[in-house]
């Protein structure tokens, strides 16, 4: 399946503009165009990395791009494995640490030849629980740092595995919004029973609900890609929200309420019926090429 997904995504770069135009130049191995890192930083993962190729002939290059300039990340770091030929020709053992600050995405673009070692699984751990943490924090030098020592150790054999435990990120991604949306339905539940019972506090208490659960949701959905108090944030909207509306809405009369729905529900369906009838620096790849294997991620 993924290899299909490579072939289309190769079909499609060939329809749209050269994407190559976008790709920086292979100065060394840490190519960083946003100025994330410090000299000194840069100076100490490039000795890093040569070290490892010196000893095991791995390629492996750190790329900080401003943008991806309408690409997904999974092509342009794909294509651009390729285009410089990151890896030895015959072992295809390449590997890609790709940035991008404007979109805030991540991806680790693995080599033919190391997919056994540095599996989908590994580095979609390395982005979740190394890169992902540190970057939310500001912490882009360390992230990156700690990242390279860890991709490194996968491609030895060395890299333990993180704890399920040790980053919620995904289980609050899944949690929260659908813990949102159950609110809205059962509110909406509530709101109705609260009218037939003639139930003026639950009235009020499930319609503050509602509305408060909206805007909770899309204040998490919108928020959690930039900030790591999502949740906070949410929660306290949802309280603010909430109080606003269970102050402001008036004492409602049921019956009265009752015949404006029933009259707007009747327009409804009259209008319903009428509308059916109408390369330099010293350095450079090895020619080793890229099969799609890697994982990607957002800060």
């Amino acid at each position: 399946m993924k290899k299909i997904i490579i072939f289309l995504l190769l079909i499609l770069n060939f329809l749209n503009a050269d994407i190559s135009q976008y790709f920086p130049k292979l100065e060394g191995r840490v190519i960083d165009e946003a100025n994330l890192l410090s000299p000194e930083v840069k100076k100490d993962i490039n000795n890093i990395l040569k070290n490892e190729e010196n000893k095991s002939s791995n390629q492996i290059v750190v790329v900080i791009l401003n943008s991806l300039n309408g690409y997904s990340i999974e092509e342009f770091s794909y294509q651009l494995g390729r285009f410089w030929g990151i890896g030895q020709k015959d072992k295809n053992n390449g590997v890609l640490l790709v940035v991008s600050m404007k979109e805030r995405e991540i991806r680790i673009e693995v080599g033919y030849g190391l997919e056994g070692a540095l599996t989908d699984k590994i580095s979609h751990e390395i982005i979740n629980y190394t890169i992902k943490p540190n970057f939310k924090a500001s912490q882009y030098e360390l992230g990156i740092l700690k990242s390279v020592n860890e991709i490194i150790k996968a491609t030895q054999g060395e890299y333990v595995a993180k704890p399920k435990n040790t980053d919620f990120s995904s289980f609050f991604n899944v949690t929260v919004p659908l813990g949102f949306f159950t609110l809205i339905f059962v509110s909406m539940l509530m709101n109705g029973i609260s009218r037939k019972l003639k139930n003026q506090v639950l009235y009020k208490i499930t319609n503050s609900s509602m509305s408060s659960s909206f805007f909770a949701f899309f204040t998490y959905v919108a928020s959690q890609p930039f900030v790591s108090y999502s949740l906070a944030l949410a929660l306290i909207i949802f309280v603010v929200v909430f109080i606003f509306n269970y102050i402001n809405i008036k004492k409602v009369d049921f019956d009265k309420l009752s015949k404006i729905e029933y009259i707007n529900s009747s327009k409804n369906s009259s209008s319903f019926g009428s509308f059916d009838s109408s390369t330099s620096g010293g350095f450079s790849g090895g020619g080793g090429s890229f099969g799609g294997g890697g994982a990607s991620g957002r800060w």
